[in-house]
């Protein structure tokens, strides 16, 4: 609206800039959605998304994403919105957007939910010096301004989000870590590794993999503490239900299985064998209170992670780990692009073993141990 009405007022030319092409999405959504047709006399949409308008005096407003490097350069604007302004690199303003606003005075608007503390914090903290910084201004705008979204909607949020997700997703809070989805992971690092103890009940998360990824074993003891880990990849089928039932038997409890595709016929094999497992069977419904099971836990220092080369590994995951949120409020946990998750998955299901008290399926019927 601000881009529009400043488009209206001044014949000029007007950007709107998106990290992803994705992002341009909702922007054309808005357009068709409150924008007059009248006060368009040209456009140009790409799949169905707009790429340029012209208005009747005519100012033009061009739609860019920033896929590409190198294709944010032009000249001559009057003013820009940099859309999810957090993900976007911050060279692209400085090298490419910024130069593009001197010869008119442009002005520039950067929107977004909070990432960490990076690039768009730091143009945030500019406006709230206005001493230092006269030409910058600052908003913090927390779901609950929004006239759209009900009380108990935002209510919920709080009861069904981790801490920190809530605070940086609702509340527009600038958190340390880029989509951090655990904390307190190095103040979780204690102990040792270590055979089973007498009177413990173990709680053991296997994550299965074959190839590109690893499979991963985690033994959780009743007082939360990472007692055993295995991790390895490469191996044959054969080989690694073997290893599999071995780590079971050395830490007698319940197995939590990833049941999900390859993963059940395991499972089938592993109880066979004398395993005594549950399944745990992957969907996007599924694998989020398994997180935010973890996060809790880890938030209120409910785990201990053993001090061993072996587990640096997983604190290196849990540290990396991150979510998205999209645009219909839905959140998607993983590993960032490049990186494993393998040891996170396999803690969340220890965790989750833990957290149900040990309730398992044994082939005469149900039974508490």
């Amino acid at each position: 609206m601000e881009l529009l009405i400043a488009a209206m007022r001044k014949p000029g030319l007007w950007w709107w800039v998106s990290p992803l092409y994705k992002e341009l999405v909702p922007a054309s959504q808005i357009i068709r959605e409150w924008t007059p047709p009248e006060f368009i006399v040209k456009k140009y949409s790409d799949r169905n998304v707009i790429r340029y308008i012209k208005l009747p005096n005519g100012s033009e407003i061009h739609f860019h994403s920033a896929d590409k490097e190198d294709s944010l350069r032009g000249s001559g604007l009057d003013g820009l919105v940099v859309d999810e302004a957090a993900i976007l690199k911050p060279g692209r303003w400085a090298e490419e957007l910024r130069p593009s606003l001197m010869d008119r005075g442009g002005w520039a608007i950067f929107i977004g939910t909070p990432k960490g503390r990076n690039w768009f914090y730091e143009l945030y903290l500019r406006g709230k010096d206005r001493a230092a910084w006269p030409d910058w201004e600052s908003w913090s705008m927390p779901s609950s301004v929004n006239p759209h979204l009900a009380a108990e909607e935002i209510e919920a949020a709080r009861d069904g989000l981790p801490e920190l997700v809530y605070r940086q997703e609702i509340l527009a809070e600038f958190l340390e870590g880029e989509g951090t989805v655990f904390r307190r992971v190095d103040e979780a690092v204690a102990g040792a590794l270590g055979d089973a103890e007498p009177d413990r009940r173990y709680s053991v998360g296997v994550d299965l993999a074959k190839t590109r990824d690893f499979t991963v074993l985690t033994a959780l003891d009743d007082r939360g503490h990472v007692r055993g880990f295995d991790r390895f990849n490469r191996l044959d089928w054969g080989f690694q239900k073997r290893r599999i039932a071995a780590f079971a038997a050395r830490y007698p409890g319940v197995a939590w299985i990833d049941s999900t595709g390859l993963g059940d016929p395991i499972y089938d094999d592993l109880r066979r064998a004398g395993v005594i497992a549950k399944p745990y069977k992957f969907t996007s419904a599924s694998k989020p209170p398994l997180i935010e099971n973890l996060s809790l836990v880890l938030d209120e220092r409910g785990i201990t992670i053993a001090d061993d080369p072996a587990t640096g590994v997983l604190v290196n995951e849990l540290k990396a780990f991150a979510y998205e949120m999209g645009k219909t409020g839905r959140i998607r946990y993983g590993a960032p692009e490049g990186l494993h998750d393998d040891c996170v998955i396999s803690l969340a299901l220890a965790a989750w073993g833990q957290r149900t008290g040990g309730e398992i399926e044994v082939l005469s019927g149900w039974r508490k141990r």
